[in-house]
């Protein structure tokens, strides 16, 4: 968990809003934003997006679970999907401390809060991959750290339609384990929803200082 805002600097990082998107040329944007983050050409940026319907596949993938409808990407994990009434957010900025776990510490902490708007008591996982609300995981974690400059993020489930976690085995899970915040709050919530409470959030994953 983080400590107190009060003990965290802020850094005014621009938040890109994508609205719904195809996954290729997000992942091409993505790309291109790094390099110039990297390069100290920019500060850094936190994408917004819900994707159409796309499976990809992390580094961790085993080959059998690899095939001609999954896209292999560079970040870490095993496959997983992204599609309607799904949010994902890639903050792809400097890491705040040139630590890995505590990076993925923060992307937890996040997904936590997050839920915590909707009246969520949520939990990280125990090998910095998602973040739970009781046996069920709500949000998905996968990154790739260059240059110590974060690319990928964290997926959050909001309102989805099940079915298409069946086709594979979500980060190696099974697919059953998978739900969503509108299902765990048990009310109506769609991706507006999300986006406001990610957007109030945000600054915890750009804050100077070292999560504890």
């Amino acid at each position: 968990m983080f400590g107190s805002s009060s003990s965290l600097t802020a850094v005014a990082i621009e938040i890109e809003d994508l609205g719904r998107a195809a996954y290729a040329p997000v992942l091409e944007h993505m790309r291109r934003l790094h390099a110039q983050v990297a390069n100290g050409d920019l500060p850094g940026r936190v994408l917004l997006v819900e994707h159409d319907p796309v499976y990809t596949a992390g580094r961790a993938t085993p080959p059998t679970e690899l095939g001609e409808h999954i896209v292999p990407i560079e970040r870490g994990g095993k496959v997983t999907y992204h599609g309607p009434g799904q949010l994902v957010i890639y903050p792809i900025v400097p890491l705040p401390v040139r630590d890995v776990r505590d990076w993925l510490r923060r992307l937890e902490a996040f997904g936590v809060a997050v839920c915590s708007a909707f009246g969520l008591e949520a939990k990280a996982s125990v090998d910095g991959t998602g973040v739970f609300v009781g046996a069920h995981k709500v949000a998905s974690i996968g990154v790739a750290i260059k240059r110590w400059t974060n690319l990928h993020g964290i997926a959050l489930n909001v309102a989805m339609d099940s079915s298409p976690w069946f086709a594979v085995r979500p980060c190696g899970r099974a697919p059953e384990s998978m739900s969503d915040l509108r299902t765990a709050c048990n009310r109506d919530l769609t991706v507006e929803d999300a986006r406001a409470a990610v957007r109030a959030r945000v600054f915890l994953l750009t804050a100077e200082g070292r999560s504890v």
